[in-house]
């Protein structure tokens, strides 16, 4: 039986303009991040409420403003103001 599922990754992300711009500011601990934000996304139906502070309890960081920047600063994920999620 299968416990684990496969998402595409491309080999080249951490190339798009969006993601340099993530690492310029944020280094690898927001790209690390940013990866689990998008497994948690694949998890739940591509989308999360945008509860910042619970995202970052479970992804093991007390910083919830860097949360809160990758989710809202790098148009990486859209938002209706009460949940978010990816479009790629």
């Amino acid at each position: 039986m299968k416990t684990t599922y496969y998402f595409s990754h491309d080999f080249n992300a951490r190339t798009d303009n969006k993601i340099k711009l993530l690492l310029k500011e944020k280094g690898w601990t927001g790209y690390g991040l940013f990866w689990a934000i998008v497994e948690d996304l694949y998890n739940n139906a591509n989308a999360l409420p945008l509860d910042y502070e619970s995202i970052a309890f479970d992804l093991r960081t007390q910083d919830t403003g860097i949360i809160e920047s990758i989710i809202n600063d790098y148009d990486l994920f859209k938002n209706d103001g009460k949940f978010f999620w990816s479009e790629s």
